[in-house]
C-alpha cells in the first residue's frame, strides 16, 4: 500500500505558538531526568516529605527550562 503525502508551502514559514511549543519540548527532555534522579528519595518518603520533594523537582525543572530558553533570542520570530 502507497502512502501519498502532501506538503503545502507557506510563505511565512512561522509556528503557531513557537515560544511554548519550545517550552514544552524543553521540558519533556528536562523533567523525566530530573525526576529519576529523585526517584530513590520519592519511593523512600512519606506524604509530607514528598509534597517537599514535588515542590523541590518543580523548582529544578523551572530553572533547567530558563537556563536552556537563555539560548533563545529575545528577538526570534516563531
Amino acid at each position: 500500500m502507497t502512502r501519498r503525502v502532501q506538503f503545502f508551502n507557506t510563505s511565512s514559514q512561522f509556528v503557531a505558538n513557537g515560544l511554548q511549543r519550545a517550552m514544552n519540548g524543553i521540558e519533556a527532555e528536562v523533567r523525566p531526568v530530573i525526576e529519576q534522579k529523585h526517584a530513590h528519595q520519592w519511593n523512600a518518603s512519606g506524604f509530607f516529605k514528598r509534597w517537599l520533594l514535588r515542590r523541590q523537582i518543580e523548582r529544578e525543572i523551572t530553572e533547567c527550562i530558563a537556563e536552556r530558553l537563555a539560548s533563545i533570542s529575545p528577538d526570534s520570530l516563531f
